[in-house]
């Protein structure tokens, strides 16, 4: 098996298909029709929050803003205790450090027996698959065991965390499960097929959560993420936001109640590009798949 590493922001590969006109920051609020949480809105003061994966990236943003913002405490997550003590540094009486592999049953049922407090879940661990490019696609794959690792760390294992915490968080009051999705849910970003298969299964799960507690008090929001720059941005990609701008977007949406949040730039200028010509929008993406292929930026 391959080295990988659970990666916040993985999300962001699928920005540098974005148009340099699109790669300004857009508002969360502004544009495409929304449903809305039901009457739900969730904001961070006074929320006791649990963000995976929040040692570096879009996580660690979420940290930061929600300290910003008001929350009360935040339980960061990371799968090596080593990471957490920079975190915890950020505000050692609010932030609380948890060592967790999303993918390690014991671990998940551990965090949540720590965890009780917890009002809030923004699960946004995740992994773009293996290093090696032709792991990442589905005829030139090996095998398809790289694929079913990216779906268990990206569909599955949210699925569980958000099973673990929603009773948690409905005994608290009541709050929010935030997911982190991504644009590449919407269409194959052919470089990492087994990543979008398991972001538009993820946006199914979140969907799924939501309908099952639709008549409870929890917004259960889907974050369809574009560009913002972290360490697992495209090679060469200059446009995108930083994890900060990210993470304010998408609690400024929340706060106003909605379900689906396109954050991160250019989110919603390719899903309205999509939305116009969904087919031609794909023939693009398979063209540049041919003619310039993307490539994760080195670490």
């Amino acid at each position: 098996m391959h080295r990988r590493k659970i990666l916040g922001g993985a999300a962001s590969l699928a920005g540098a298909l974005v148009a340099p006109a699109q790669s300004q920051p857009l508002s969360p609020v502004a544009g495409l029709d929304r449903s809305d949480g039901n009457g739900k809105t969730m904001t961070p003061e006074g929320a006791v929050v649990l963000v995976t994966g929040s040692n570096r990236g879009i996580g660690l943003g979420f940290v930061k803003v929600l300290l910003e913002r008001g929350a009360k405490r935040v339980y960061a997550t990371g799968r090596k205790a080593e990471n957490l003590p920079a975190v915890v540094a950020l505000d050692p009486d609010r932030v609380v450090g948890l060592q967790l592999d999303v993918n390690d049953a014991e671990q998940r049922q551990a965090a949540a027996d720590a965890a009780t407090d917890v009002t809030w879940l923004i699960n946004n661990a995740g992994t773009p698959g293996s290093f090696k490019k032709e792991e990442r696609r589905m005829l030139s794959a090996s095998s398809l065991d790289d694929a079913k690792f990216v779906m268990q760390t990206n569909c599955w294992s949210p699925a569980e965390i958000a099973r673990l915490f929603i009773p948690i968080i409905l005994n608290n009051g009541g709050g929010a499960i935030t997911n982190i999705l991504s644009v590449g849910a919407w269409f194959c970003l052919p470089e990492y097929s087994s990543y979008s298969m398991s972001k538009s299964a993820a946006a199914m799960m979140t969907a799924g959560l939501r309908a099952e507690t639709d008549r409870e008090p929890i917004l259960v929001s889907g974050v369809f993420t574009g560009g913002v720059q972290t360490r697992m941005a495209a090679a060469g990609s200059v446009g995108g936001m930083s994890p900060e701008v990210h993470a304010r977007e998408v609690l400024d949406a929340t706060a106003q109640g909605h379900t689906d949040v396109f954050a991160g730039a250019g989110s919603e200028s390719m899903r309205k590009t999509m939305l116009k010509d969904p087919k031609a929008f794909e023939r693009g993406v398979i063209n540049r798949f041919y003619d310039s292929p993307l490539e994760i930026a080195p670490f």
